[in-house]
């Protein structure tokens, strides 16, 4: 019985020995997938961003419900950010803010240690000019630095965005 009783501990040992080497070669398998996916919606100009806080110039960080995300499709960007801060020079009625679609002026993409993706994306529209300083790393997360011409200046950080 005793004999018994301790082959059996061993053998449960050892399934779940082999369950957590498993779990490991899976959880490895998953940040590969999505170190590709990033790399390639990054090569294609294809990615979107979606935010979950802001850093204003003034103030702490603010946590941001869903729904708020930054776009690059091709030789466009998409922006629907929330702002607080400063405004020098705004049209009446405060203007669209950091919430427009335009077309991509400038778009420079650097390769940093790490793993790390440095993106900067100049854009205007009718009320403003800008510049977005995107930091993208190989798991999706990523930082993003507004500077604008009539705006102080803004940060957010989120994820990117896969559909499924």
């Amino acid at each position: 019985m005793k004999k018994y009783l301790v082959s059996m501990v061993f053998g449960l040992l050892a399934l779940v020995m082999l369950s957590g080497c498993a779990t490991a070669e899976e959880r490895a398998a998953r940040v590969a997938e999505r170190t590709a996916k990033v790399r390639t919606a990054l090569k294609e100009r294809n990615y979107k961003i979606g935010i979950d806080h802001m850093y204003p110039m003034k103030g702490g960080s603010k946590s941001v419900s869903f729904g708020y995300t930054v776009e690059v499709r091709n030789d466009s960007l998409f922006s629907y950010l929330p702002y607080i801060g400063r405004a020098y020079q705004i049209p009446y009625g405060g203007g669209k803010g950091l919430n427009f679609s335009e077309r991509i002026g400038s778009y420079q993409e650097l390769q940093k240690k790490n793993g790390l993706r440095h993106i900067e994306i100049g854009v205007k529209n009718d009320e403003d000019t800008y510049l977005y300083t995107i930091e993208v790393y190989d798991n999706g997360s990523s930082h993003i630095d507004v500077q604008a011409r009539q705006r102080e200046r803004i940060s957010y950080s989120g994820e990117m965005i896969f559909d499924k």
